[in-house]
């Protein structure tokens, strides 16, 4: 189904009013709490920066300027004139900046059914966009270490939570800006309602008043900036390459199922640039080739395939279905970030991890999805319901190989990064990602060695990400 703009942010106001910060408050609230400082935050290792001192913003107006009182005198204002609109859009955007971005990339996604390995590129692009926004953003707070509103005039009352790290620039301003670029470069259509959802973003810090207008200002200029360069590596990572390749037609080969026939799916997407990988890892990964065409191993795992399809369980279909994730949906790489942001929430992350947490996760994804689809199309492996017609597929057939299973390389390197990250999540982490690979199994898409195989490209592309997490400055 497809979403509107009003429907699709209607949907997520109500799916996230409770996220974010874990704790929403009421925007005519008297209460305020305070997260702890990330005083190194500023000095984290970016992606896509050179440095995290590489941005240098002007410095903020000073206390015994005009545009100092101005901006007080204006925060007063806003305070006075609260609307129930206003309070609306307050409580919307009180919220992980990151996670709730993320949520209106995952609508993007679905609405413009975009494909997995095109779909873990967005979530990518976003993801690093905002971690290298944030980092930047954490070392002018520490340059300037500018007091928050309220700390400075306590007749101006937060109306959502703050925290203990300086106002200078705007964290969620900053977010705001690189995310709304991002997305448009990604989406150009949504340019403008983007734009739109930007604006009220940074709007909100001001009604909540716990940004002044010059540290909104200053975000937005932070986030425009990196945006640009993420967008420019972006424009060269080879994702749009033209395949005029042919398919193979030997025996044991994959086939177009579609009538007519259709181009397989991105052929050249294993020759996009990684993040994380450079050609040595990528050699040390590459799988072994899978079972020979009509060899005993290969006829055994083709029988195990029918046999599930014969005596599918309720169970089996039910798994079959919840990680399906076709067309029209958020994609599997979607739906580990649905997971991801609801970790962020239950665990309370501050805004600078929580954008650690889903870059890490995306790029180690993006990385995944790009080995995982170069294993693809070395191999042009048939799919089982290929091999044997009788074979059902519940769920529908993908076009493109089946050698290595995307669903649970994809699910291998998401498991894995936030397995680090919330190590008490592990063993409930690792189900899932048993259950997405089994349900390939289950709906007749793939061999239980795809599966396998797959698995271990995640998690061996996983491991990258996890060590450039284990080396980033950040502490425990």
């Amino acid at each position: 189904m497809k979403l509107s703009h009003k429907k699709s942010v209607a949907i997520l106001f109500v799916a996230l009013i409770g996220v974010g910060f874990g704790i929403i408050l009421s925007p005519t609230s008297k209460e305020s709490i305070v997260f702890a400082k990330e005083p190194t935050g500023g000095r984290w290792m970016p992606l896509v920066l050179n440095s995290s001192d590489a941005l240098r913003v002007p410095a903020p107006p000073s206390r015994n300027s005009q545009q100092f009182n101005q901006e007080i005198n204006e925060l007063r204002a806003l305070q006075s004139n609260q609307t129930a609109q206003v309070n609306e859009s307050i409580s919307y955007w009180n919220a992980s900046a990151s996670v709730r971005w993320n949520e209106i990339a995952r609508s993007l996604v679905m609405k413009y059914n975009t494909t997995p390995p095109m779909a873990s590129r967005v979530y990518a692009l976003l993801s690093v966009a905002q971690y290298d926004t944030l980092v930047a953003t954490w070392n002018n707070k520490y340059t300037y270490n500018r007091s928050s509103p309220h700390e400075i005039d306590n007749t101006i009352k937060p109306l959502i939570a703050t925290s203990a790290d300086p106002s200078y620039p705007s964290d969620q301003a900053a977010v705001a800006a690189t995310s709304a670029e991002v997305l448009s470069y990604l989406y150009p259509k949504e340019a403008v309602w983007l734009s739109k959802q930007a604006a009220n973003h940074e709007a909100s810090q001001l009604w909540a008043g716990v940004s002044f207008r010059s540290d909104v200002v200053a975000g937005m200029n932070l986030g425009n900036t990196v945006a640009r360069d993420v967008i420019n590596r972006a424009k060269n990572d080879g994702s749009n390459a033209f395949w005029n390749g042919t398919v193979p037609t030997r025996p044991g080969k994959w086939f177009s199922s579609e009538s007519p026939p259709k181009p397989p799916l991105l052929p050249l997407w294993g020759e996009v640039k990684p993040w994380l990988l450079n050609k040595s890892d990528e050699a040390e990964l590459m799988p072994p080739p899978p079972p020979v065409y009509n060899s005993q191993q290969f006829n055994q795992s083709l029988k195990e395939v029918k046999q599930i399809s014969d005596n599918r369980t309720a169970k089996q279909l039910q798994i079959a279905q919840f990680w399906a994730d076709g067309a029209g949906t958020v994609t599997p790489p979607g739906h580990w970030n649905q997971i991801a942001c609801d970790l962020i929430s239950n665990y309370h992350l501050n805004e600078l991890r929580s954008a650690r947490t889903l870059a890490l996760m995306n790029a180690a994804m993006m990385d995944t999805g790009i080995h995982c689809w170069n294993c693809k199309y070395t191999y042009w492996y048939i799919r089982p319901s290929q091999a044997d017609p009788t074979i059902t597929t519940p769920v529908g057939l993908p076009n493109f190989p089946s050698y290595v299973s995307g669903h649970s390389s994809f699910s291998g390197a998401a498991g894995e990064v936030l397995s680090y990250i919330f190590p008490t999540e592990r063993s409930e982490l690792q189900a899932k990602v048993q259950e997405a690979s089994l349900s390939r199994l289950y709906a007749g898409i793939h061999y239980r060695f795809d599966c396998d195989q797959g698995l271990k490209v995640g998690r061996g592309v996983a491991q990258h990400a996890i060590q450039h997490g284990m080396n980033d400055g950040s502490p425990p």
